[in-house]
């Protein structure tokens, strides 16, 4: 099915401000690890070096997802046809590694300075001025990296925020840690912090984590499953969908799936059912890339005749079959299991070979009593089909004592109430004669009725008028 092009000018809008957020980010984390640096290692502070190391993360991160950010927008191309939108994830689910490496290192010297080697911090203004700048500057740049990764559904900017966001919370344990020291005079609250600052870090970055495995494996967005079925449930001509697969490349979702519909149908119709599929599923989850397979299945109002016209239109040389009729024997007709002999006649090519056509027509018979097995016996009438060129007839005058001749053949039919529109055709050198007749509903008449009225009257013009075709309009008095 063909996919909706998106506009290129808000993806390019919405681009840019990935690249400006993701360029930011990088000034940003350089200036806070040179600082905290530089005061941590001036001072001995395991807490603001353990922030320090942690923002020279948030460095290597925010590289990485500016060069990621710079892949993804590639279009599709013949080696990677679902985009490179999971050079995000893929650099996002790196950065977690690198936090996880981060918070170990920090554990570990956490834990040795608190039972193996005793170390006192030197604590200044500046070490309390730097983180409270930390915290300042984290702040800023998780919020501006969290609007834009939601507006765009960045895995790699999302993981950006988190650095930010895990700096920010970490930076306030840090000082917190500073502060007790300073004030209450406890030993090694700064190693303490540290060991926090590892626990924050790691436990931030697991539910990102999950999240960036979950579309690197392609796993299935939670409740999008029910979402399509209930979409496309009541959509008429589904009979079942099964087989439904989706996965989520960046900020699009990839759905495909396969619907039954009757094997009835044309390919057109089914062609217009999935179609509206498709349009549901789209409305249902937005950015959604929709590839719906179309299985042919027996339905269950399926009859008989529909059977024969499915054979029918699987046989070489079949043109169509019509005036199809069924009976049954008269012994069996208490029977639930009765033998039927089918009636029809079959169109076919007026330029076949006639041993070519019966060997069609018996390969046609041979499937109809293969796959419809209580048929036992078939009576077929070949007929050649119309040219399929359509011939174009020419309109002529009609003198009013033809007209008078026509209408009154019409109307002497008992329950036609009145003709009109008569006209007469020349086709190929034969006439053809075209008129509207109403006829009369008091008696309620079926379509059946109608029709034979209908044939008596062509049959009246036929005779009378010589015409070599009669074509009736009918319409209710």
């Amino acid at each position: 099915m063909e996919q909706k092009k998106q506009n290129p000018e808000p993806n390019q809008k919405l681009h840019d401000e990935k690249i400006k957020v993701a360029i930011i980010s990088i000034i940003a984390s350089a200036g806070l690890t040179i600082l905290k640096l530089t005061i941590g290692f001036s001072s001995n502070s395991l807490g603001i070096l353990s922030e320090a190391f942690h923002s020279g993360l948030d460095v290597i991160a925010a590289v990485m997802t500016f060069y990621a950010i710079r892949i993804a927008m590639r279009p599709r191309d013949l080696r990677y046809t679902y985009g490179y939108a999971k050079h995000e994830s893929l650099t996002s689910l790196t950065e977690i590694i690198l936090l996880f490496i981060v918070a170990g290192w920090v554990f570990y010297e956490g834990i040795r300075r608190i039972f193996f080697e005793s170390i006192h911090p030197e604590i200044t203004i500046f070490s309390i001025g730097i983180m409270l700048v930390s915290i300042i500057v984290d702040f800023w740049r998780s919020r501006a990296l969290y609007h834009v990764a939601k507006k765009s559904k960045s895995q790699a900017l999302e993981a950006d925020a988190l650095h930010f966001k895990a700096d920010m919370l970490t930076s306030a344990i840090v000082l917190a840690g500073l502060l007790i020291m300073l004030f209450l005079n406890i030993p090694n609250a700064d190693a303490y912090a540290a060991i926090v600052v590892a626990g924050m870090i790691i436990y931030t970055s697991l539910g990102l984590g999950r999240r960036t495995l979950d579309v690197l494996l392609d796993k299935a967005p939670k409740g999008v499953y029910s979402q399509i079925i209930n979409s496309i449930s009541d959509l008429e001509g589904v009979i079942r969908t099964h087989d439904i697969r989706v996965r989520q490349v960046g900020p699009e979702t990839f759905v495909d799936l396969h619907i039954e519909v009757p094997r009835t149908y044309t390919n057109s119709k089914a062609h217009d059912v999935a179609t509206s599929v498709e349009e549901k599923i789209r409305k249902t989850i937005p950015s959604c890339d929709v590839l719906v397979h179309v299985d042919a299945i027996e339905g269950k109002n399926e009859t008989i005749m529909d059977r024969v016209r499915l054979v029918a239109a699987e046989t070489e040389g079949i043109r169509n079959v019509h005036s199809t009729y069924l009976s049954s024997s008269a012994e069996k007709e208490e029977s639930k299991n009765k033998d039927l002999h089918l009636y029809l006649d079959v169109q076919m090519d007026s330029s076949l070979d006639f041993r070519k056509a019966h060997d069609f027509v018996d390969t046609f018979e041979d499937k109809v009593k293969q796959k419809i097995p209580e048929i036992k016996n078939i009576t077929t009438h070949i007929e050649t089909e119309v040219d399929e060129n359509t011939p174009v007839g020419t309109e002529k005058p009609i003198d009013q004592s033809l007209l008078e001749t026509i209408r009154n053949l019409a109307l002497s039919i008992e329950t036609v109430n009145e003709c009109k529109d008569i006209g007469m055709i020349s086709v190929n050198e034969e006439l053809h004669i075209t008129l509207t007749i109403k006829i009369l509903t008091s008696k309620n008449p079926t379509l059946d009725d109608v029709h034979k009225i209908t044939t008596s009257v062509q049959n009246l013009i036929i005779k009378n008028v010589g015409a070599s075709r009669v074509i009736i309009h009918t319409e209710p008095a």
